[in-house]
């Protein structure tokens, strides 16, 4: 079966057996952790809705963002939810008042700060909260697409539902 060569029936190398499996063993789990995850609901998934604020955009921005537009996290492709509201806000930024010896928060012209609100069904636990292997928590950077638009921004609101 193996000869002095230490060939496999005379024809392969069992190096190259090896080599072979290493490289179908690597093909493998290259697709299976690159491949975008659903966030569709599994047993013990409860929705979830979360605001994310989206800084410095110019007045159109919210024009685009439109209810009922499906989200993904547009790093890695995860579906992470459904657009259900949006609002605006002008876009404030502390400037320093020399005559009053303060600092005033202060409208900048053209510019707005828009929040998302995003509804999903998620797990829930006590150190974390995950839509499909996404994690959100208050406070984390995020970066969303939907048909129209793209951006980065934070998450400022989390509710939980039901959950404890």
């Amino acid at each position: 079966m193996i000869d002095k060569k230490y060939r496999l029936f005379g024809i392969i190398n069992i190096v190259d057996i090896g080599m072979i499996a290493a490289l179908i063993l690597f093909a493998f789990l290259a697709v299976r952790f690159s491949a975008p995850q659903s966030a569709a609901a599994r047993p013990g998934d409860v929705s979830l809705r979360y605001i994310v604020e989206v800084q410095r955009r110019k007045p159109d921005f919210a024009d685009k963002v439109n209810a009922g537009d499906a989200v993904e996290d547009s790093l890695r492709g995860y579906a992470i939810g459904t657009i259900k509201s949006v609002r605006s806000e002008p876009y404030l930024e502390d400037v320093p008042d020399y005559t009053s010896n303060i600092i005033r928060r202060m409208p900048v012209d053209g510019l707005e700060t828009v929040y998302v609100e995003i509804e999903a069904m998620g797990q829930v636990t006590d150190y974390t909260t995950l839509i499909g292997s996404f994690e959100v928590l208050v406070g984390k950077e995020i970066y969303i697409k939907a048909k129209h638009f793209a951006a980065g921004g934070y998450v400022v609101g989390l509710d939980r539902g039901d959950a404890p």
